[in-house]
């Protein structure tokens, strides 16, 4: 599968991604040139590129009739992640872990017809993902 990530998200993430979803192709607004482009023209322009999938951070765009029907209309699986507005290494490791952990559903489903994921955010305070005790003798 032909992934896009949207500029919304750090390009750097596709790196992780394609070290562990070797057969699947990612690619960023800046390896494609498409910064800036609005979204009912950059929907077009990743199909007839021939993109599978764009991941983004807009979840507003199934909220938009018109971005809806565009995203219905290239064929593209829609997969949004969510803005937790987090900063610095919080927002790095919680956007790649929820991008690594939440794409092999994707890859394993097998739409019929136009599909958006919306992929939850991993657990990421520090009670969730760490239990911490002292070691006594």
């Amino acid at each position: 599968m032909k992934v896009y990530l949207d500029e919304n998200l750090p390009p750097f993430v596709a790196t992780p991604l394609a070290m562990v979803y070797q057969e699947h192709t990612f690619a960023t607004f800046d390896d494609e040139k498409l910064g800036g482009m609005h979204d009912i023209p950059l929907l077009r322009t990743l199909r007839e590129r021939g993109y599978d999938a764009i991941v983004t951070r807009d979840r507003a765009q199934l909220r938009d009739p018109d971005e809806r029907r565009a995203v219905r209309d290239s064929g593209l699986r829609w997969i949004g992640v969510a803005d937790k507005r987090l900063r610095g290494l919080e927002q790095i490791t919680i956007t790649v872990s929820t991008l690594i952990a939440g794409m092999r559903f994707v890859f394993a489903h097998e739409p019929a017809g136009p599909t958006s994921y919306a992929l939850h955010n991993v657990p990421h305070t520090e009670t969730q993902r760490v239990r911490v005790r002292s070691i006594v003798a």
